[in-house]
C-alpha cells in the first residue's frame, strides 16, 4: 500500500501473543488480546500515540529497534486494549495475489495529542475528519483503498464518540467480510456480501493478469464499488 493513506497498524507478530504482551496489554476478550496487542503496538511505533491504562500519550519511538511492551513493563504502565474496539473484519477477495485477514479497532484519543510520523512505515500522519478524507480521495488527492473508504464512510456516519462507541457494543459478534470480485464492461466492480451478483460471483474464477490488474486498481482506489456512499 506504498503511497496510500491508511489506518495505523500491521501485522499480529509472535510477541502481541507472548507472556510479556499478556502482562501489559489488559483485554477481557483473550481471543482479541493479541490482535489489541499488536494494534496498540503499531500506533505507537507508527505513530508515537501510547493508549495506556492512565490516559493516552503522545511520546515519538526514535529508534525503531525499542521494544514497545518491554518499555511499558520498565514503566510500570500497561495499555489500556479494552479501550480499543473491534468494529470490523475484512478479508481481502481471494482472487487477489496479495491477501490480508484484518480486524479494524477505534479508540477515543483527547485533543492535543499529536500523531508523528515515524518515517519509516509512515512518512506523514494527520488527524481529519471522516469526511474530508474521503474528499479527498474522491478528488483525487488521496490515494485511499476500497476498505479503508467503506470504513471512513462507516465512521461518518456518527457525529460523536460516544455515539459510535454505543453502535459498536451493539454489534455482537463481528462477522468477517470477503468482497467479491467481477470484471463488468473493461471495469472491475466490487460486490459486498448482500447485493445483488454476490453469490454468483466466483471468488477465484479470474486469470492472474486480471488479479494483478484488480490489486493494482484497489491499491489505487482505481476499483468501482457497487455500494452507494463509496467514491
Amino acid at each position: 500500500m506504498g503511497g496510500a493513506w491508511v489506518f495505523p497498524g500491521g501485522a499480529v507478530d509472535e510477541g502481541d501473543a507472548g507472556a510479556l504482551a499478556r502482562s501489559v496489554v489488559k483485554s477481557t476478550d483473550a481471543r482479541l488480546r493479541p490482535f489489541r496487542a499488536a494494534a496498540v503496538r503499531e500506533l505507537v511505533e507508527e505513530t508515537g500515540i501510547w493508549l495506556l491504562d492512565g490516559g493516552a500519550i503522545a511520546s515519538p519511538v526514535r529508534d525503531s529497534r525499542t521494544r514497545v511492551f518491554a518499555a511499558a513493563a520498565e514503566r510500570n504502565e500497561r495499555f489500556a486494549g479494552d479501550s480499543m474496539w473491534c468494529f470490523a473484519h475484512w478479508i481481502t477477495p481471494a482472487v487477489l495475489p496479495v491477501r490480508f485477514d484484518t480486524r479494524f479497532f477505534a479508540a477515543a484519543v483527547p485533543h492535543g495529542i499529536e500523531a508523528v510520523a515515524d518515517g519509516d512505515e509512515v512518512v506523514d500522519a494527520a488527524w481529519i475528519s471522516p469526511a474530508d478524507a474521503l474528499s479527498g480521495a474522491a478528488a483525487g488527492a488521496w490515494s485511499v483503498a476500497f476498505p479503508t473508504r467503506r470504513t471512513l464512510a462507516d465512521l461518518g456516519a456518527f457525529d460523536t464518540t460516544r455515539a459510535f462507541r454505543d453502535h459498536v457494543e451493539a454489534l455482537g459478534p463481528i462477522e468477517p467480510v470477503e468482497p467479491r470480485l467481477v470484471a463488468m464492461h473493461g471495469d472491475v466492480r466490487i460486490l459486498m456480501p448482500g447485493e445483488p451478483g454476490f453469490e454468483a460471483a466466483d471468488p477465484n474464477g479470474m486469470a492472474p493478469r486480471a488479479r494483478a490488474e484488480i490489486h493494482r486498481r484497489l491499491a489505487t482506489g482505481g476499483a468501482t464499488a457497487s455500494g452507494a456512499g463509496r467514491s
